[in-house]
């Protein structure tokens, strides 16, 4: 306890610079696969993947959080999560694999539907590494961000480059991401030394796991419906597949800023937060710190992509992903909006009352929903600058969460 500023401080310079060279690996791969599949192939496979998240988020039901904050009865826990995230996992595949068919008829497209139950089976090998996860980050250890990915990382490029350049298409992407989560689960359990019991494993814990974690599942299922469903239903529909292919090279770029503090500072601060979760006055001034720094390093970062995101991603991914540079331009506000949100968040689930979540998610997916929609007509980049307004409503409406329900000062966060 006296040390964990200390704890955090390492935690998040090892976890941040592990996601840098994982995301400048996964950089030098995505420069390579862009000359090798079109804008088109990228939104195809962007259409067919589109339900993985929420069977991984439905399976997993804020187990990982609800297993970071605990505090007693650990090895019950932990080993019925692994078999709840199996069972949970294994229907939610084959739930995407009856669901397939649907979301070809969606797109208008038979690839679409095949790509999509060919990529059911990940849903069940990511929630599988929910479980040494949820350890890893709660131990303080950095071996998840500062190996695992990018070895995970290392994975996919090696698949689906390979795959890319025998005339594979979006088929290289589904490969590729086979070999990443599958090299992440692996890699995940073996540097874990826990393994289950299962005879421990019981449905009175399991409720308890749930109801924490029931308020993190629908809160985020929400938030990934406004950022994530929209641009595949609002941006492929609305503008086609390859335009959806521009706004996910452009979405990358754009939130690489707040994905590196995710984590490189949130990884740490969660657990941080859980342990002196009893200690009002210490918590406030712990959040106070965390917003600052995360606030102070994300807005400027964001911002740069204003006058740089147009040659930034041109002379990265070449002319034909222009489009893209002019959409990360209208997604400038999305890093440093989404810091404040964040900060709130891990606020307010340390604390075990995850419940506000959902108005603050809600609150952000409206306003991307409806931002993206009402700029559809103008074009991609316009409906790219939904994403910032949606963030920054978000935000702002997630610091008045954090005065109501942690007593935070408002001036204090401003």
């Amino acid at each position: 306890m006296p040390g964990l500023k200390r704890t955090v401080l390492r935690g998040a310079s090892f976890t941040g610079g592990g996601y840098l060279l994982a995301q400048a690996l996964n950089l030098a791969a995505f420069i390579v696969l862009s000359r090798l599949l079109t804008p088109g192939e990228f939104g195809t496979y962007a259409a067919a993947t589109v339900l993985i998240g929420f069977g991984v988020l439905i399976t997993e039901s804020g187990m990982q959080a609800a297993l970071i904050q605990r505090q007693d009865r650990l090895e019950e826990a932990r080993s019925t999560a692994v078999v709840a995230c199996f069972g949970g996992g294994l229907l939610a595949a084959l739930a995407g694999l009856a669901a397939a068919p649907l979301l070809g008829l969606f797109f208008h497209s038979t690839e679409i539907a095949e790509l999509a139950a060919a990529s059911s089976g990940v849903i069940l090998v990511m929630v599988m590494g929910v479980v040494p996860n949820s350890i890893l980050q709660r131990e303080f250890s950095f071996l998840r961000l500062l190996v695992v990915d990018p070895l995970e990382v290392v994975a996919f490029a090696a698949a689906s480059i390979i795959a890319a350049a025998n005339d594979l298409g979006p088929w290289s992407l589904v490969i590729g991401q086979y070999a990443q989560m599958g090299t992440g689960l692996i890699l995940s359990w073996s540097f874990v030394r826990w393994r289950p019991d299962l005879r421990q494993a019981s449905v009175s814990m399991w409720r308890e796991l749930v109801a924490y974690g029931r308020h993190i599942f629908v809160s985020t299922s929400i938030l990934r419906l406004g950022e994530y469903a929209a641009d595949s239903l609002i941006i492929g529909r609305g503008l086609g597949t390859a335009s959806l292919g521009q706004y996910r090279y452009a979405f990358r770029v754009a939130s690489l800023p707040f994905y590196a503090l995710l984590a490189g500072a949130a990884y740490v601060i969660f657990p941080a937060f859980s342990r002196i979760a009893d200690d009002a006055v210490r918590l406030r001034r712990a959040f106070i710190v965390s917003l600052r720094w995360m606030a102070a390093v994300a807005f400027p970062a964001g911002l740069m992509l204003i006058p740089l995101g147009p040659p930034l991603v041109t002379t990265v991914f070449g002319d034909v992903w222009a489009p893209a540079g002019d959409a990360t331009m209208a997604m400038s506000m999305y890093a440093g909006a989404s810091a404040i949100s964040s900060a709130v968040s891990e606020l307010v689930k340390a604390r075990g009352t995850p419940r506000p979540l959902i108005s603050m998610h809600s609150v952000t997916a409206a306003a991307t929903a409806t931002g993206m929609l009402a700029l559809l007509p103008l074009g991609l980049t316009a409906a790219a600058g939904g994403l910032s307004i949606g963030a920054v409503v978000g935000a702002a409406y997630s610091l008045r969460v954090a005065q109501r329900t942690a007593e935070v000062e408002v001036g204090a966060m401003l």
